[in-house]
């Protein structure tokens, strides 16, 4: 249904193509709106585990109003496709899908910028925090950042199919484009990511358990050092223990590995996925996990462990731990604990 075009950002997309019958080409309209709903299903997905801080940050409002995009462009696509019979679904198709890449393609660089000033002003970077007044910032740079994507592309989009000749059989093609931004962002981060491990590589499996047991650590040794489960001193444990960026980079991997691979595969392949198809959120809730570690290496020195994160994806606290050779008390795992409402109460000791 797509092929490629000059660069990996701009492509065409096929809205009819020669059937059977050469006076009766085959339509695309179905396919492509089976492509959204599956996108809408994956976002759905994305949200159902980013849903207890995604409205308090601005990348997380910023996903929220993606998802009402998608689904508005599934209404539209849907609306082409009962109404093909009174209107060419050439030119609706095509204005739908042009206008809708095109847009997709130039949000995420200004949601990026916009994103890091966030992080940057957020008072300690914990969403409890958050105030009334910061949610109305957010509402209202969300509406100007789709004002001025929608009135730049409705200025700027050619949104006229083409007739383009391939094998001897005329096809119906629009042109659509692809995120560079999306695609790039992705391949430094992987890229990143792949060079730090692997220069600690000896050490991760070890830092990777030791993580696990600060994690899943039984409730009765939480408020012990970690140190005196058998690892040695403190002096030990404090000189075994990673940096802290290498320890937020660790936190980070081991959540969004399978992410990054996909994409160092499609890029590897030469996959390209239109705008208006990739699954945004899912790129949306990297880039907040990015953003988030940045942020936290650079304050955690200074903040230690928060209560609560605007990223419900990874457990900063933890690695921020290991980093320190540290145990989280039963309050603050308590919190990172997949963000579960439950309330136990302190534990007492007594002297024996």
């Amino acid at each position: 249904m797509l092929t490629q075009h000059e660069t990996s950002a701009i492509m065409m997309a096929v809205i009819w193509s020669p059937g059977v019958n050469e006076n009766f080409p085959h339509d695309e309209t179905l396919q492509y709106l089976l492509i959204l709903c599956s996108k809408v299903a994956l976002n759905t997905l994305v949200l159902s585990f980013w849903r207890h801080s995604i409205l308090k940050s601005l990348l997380g409002l910023c996903s929220v109003s993606m998802y009402v995009a998608d689904v508005l462009l599934v209404c539209a696509v849907t609306g082409a496709w009962l109404f093909k019979e009174h209107l060419p679904t050439s030119t609706s198709m095509c204005f739908i899908l042009a206008h809708g890449s095109a847009v997709y393609a130039l949000l995420p660089l200004p949601i990026l910028i916009a994103g890091a000033l966030d992080y940057a002003s957020y008072p300690h970077l914990d969403v409890s925090s958050s105030s009334r007044r910061r949610a109305v910032c957010y509402c209202t740079v969300v509406v100007l950042l789709w004002a001025f994507a929608c009135c730049y592309t409705y200025n700027y989009t050619d949104t006229q199919p083409m007739e383009i000749y391939k094998d001897n059989a005329r096809i119906l093609v629009c042109r659509v484009q692809g995120s560079t931004v999306v695609f790039q962002f992705s391949m430094q981060i992987s890229i990143a990511v792949g060079l730090i491990l692997l220069f600690y590589f000896k050490k991760t499996i070890g830092w990777i358990r030791r993580a696990n047991k600060l994690a899943f650590a039984p409730e009765k040794d939480q408020n012990f050092p970690y140190n005196q489960e058998g690892e040695g001193g403190n002096s030990e444990s404090q000189e075994s223990s990673p940096p802290l960026f290498v320890s937020l980079t660790l936190g980070f991997a081991l959540n969004w590995i399978p992410y990054l691979l996909m994409c160092l595969v499609c890029a590897f392949l030469g996959f390209v996925v239109p705008a208006y198809a990739s699954v945004n959120l899912l790129w949306m809730a990297c880039a907040n996990s990015v953003l988030v570690g940045i942020a936290f290496w650079f304050r955690g020195a200074r903040t230690g462990p928060l209560r609560k994160f605007p990223d419900d994806t990874c457990l900063w606290n933890i690695y921020w731990h290991l980093s320190k050779g540290t145990t989280p008390t039963v309050d603050a795992k308590l919190t990172m604990r997949l963000h579960k409402m439950v309330h136990k109460p302190a534990v007492t000791f007594q002297e024996v």
